[in-house]
């Protein structure tokens, strides 16, 4: 199991200390290629985007639009964090109520 996110990100902290047997990959260190995010984007749309960031906030009007993929190339921390990948190529995004109990019942 992978845990994209960013070491300062309360959340992706608290997903770690779930997760235990994950592996941790800081986005601003080993971002996603161009390619990862555009199927990102094809198989879970722009609701990957957190946009409630402060990062989202500061972006001008231009930048806003950007497609998706563009916009999560230039700025990766604009994903909804942590984003876990289970292992076997499904994806979740953020650290929801439900993301949690979904990875706390599959550990049982």
């Amino acid at each position: 199991m992978l845990i994209y996110g960013l070491k300062n990100c309360d959340k992706c902290r608290a997903a770690r200390k779930v997760l235990l047997n994950s592996v941790f990959v800081d986005l601003r260190e080993t971002p996603f290629a161009r390619t990862e995010i555009s199927t990102l984007v094809k198989n879970y749309g722009e609701d990957i985007v957190n946009k409630k960031s402060t990062t989202w906030r500061s972006l001008t009007e231009t930048d806003r639009q950007l497609t998706t993929t563009d916009l999560l190339e230039a700025y990766p921390t604009l994903f909804k964090r942590p984003i876990i990948e289970d292992g076997e190529g499904h994806y979740t995004f953020g650290w929801t109520k439900d993301i949690m109990e979904q990875y706390q019942s599959d550990k049982k």
